[in-house]
């Protein structure tokens, strides 16, 4: 049982990173860029697609949650207490990731707004529009707890050698870079995208070498510590 669900947080792993990359690239390329009134157009004529990009999200915070279980149940034997402490912090960034998804479902409609006689103006709307920086700070809240559980999975592979070491160390430094880049951007919003871009390099790395790995050789259960 312990290779199978290896396997499935292996496909999880690429699944969730396919479905959270192609809901940024469907929502960006639909939203665009420009003031309240250029976004609301682009969105407007193409409300079906913006809403598919949300649904991909939506499908990422659920896919976390499996993706989380199967690495819970492929560790748990290594450390109980370690494998539960990194479930409960996935399980948190995918409930809020769900919230965010809500938040941007709102926001959608402020968008559709002009479509529809109400009784803002576009000044008002823009107002409403400005609130996505909530959704924003929720999705860095979002991405530190997916640090956080990150980080103790990859701490118990490496502990456990159920994975290569040199992976399970990657990952945990890949983790913690990632978190202080992310806590960076909650203290100093207003920087540039480029920390942030460049942080996401060594997660992306380990994330996809680490779901290749289980997917294709499993674990090495017969290597565990007693």
């Amino acid at each position: 049982m312990q290779r199978s669900y290896a396997r499935f947080a292996g496909a999880m792993y690429l699944t969730v990173l396919a479905l959270d990359i192609a809901s940024v690239i469907v929502s960006s390329a639909v939203s665009g860029s420009g003031g309240f009134g250029d976004v609301s157009s682009r969105i407007i004529a193409s409300e079906t697609v913006y809403r598919v990009g949300l649904c991909l999200a939506l499908g990422g915070s659920v896919a976390t949650v499996l993706l989380a279980v199967g690495l819970y149940v492929t560790v748990k034997p290594a450390d109980p207490n370690l494998a539960l402490t990194a479930l409960l912090f996935r399980t948190c960034e995918a409930a809020i990731g769900g919230v965010g998804t809500i938040l941007s479902l709102l926001l959608l409609q402020v968008y559709l707004a002009p479509a529809h006689g109400n009784a803002f103006d576009s000044h008002q709307l823009g107002a409403l529009a400005d609130l996505q920086s909530i959704g924003s700070s929720g999705t860095a809240v979002a991405a530190i707890f997916f640090c956080f559980g990150s980080t103790v999975f990859f701490y118990v592979f490496l502990q456990s050698r159920y994975i290569p070491r040199l992976m399970a160390a990657w990952g945990v430094f890949a983790s913690v870079v990632y978190a202080a880049v992310w806590f960076f951007v909650l203290i100093a919003p207003h920087i540039s995208s480029i920390p942030l871009a460049v942080g996401s390099i060594p997660i992306l790395i380990a994330e996809v070498a680490t779901g290749l790995w289980l997917l294709i050789a499993g674990v090495r259960v017969q290597e565990q510590r007693a």
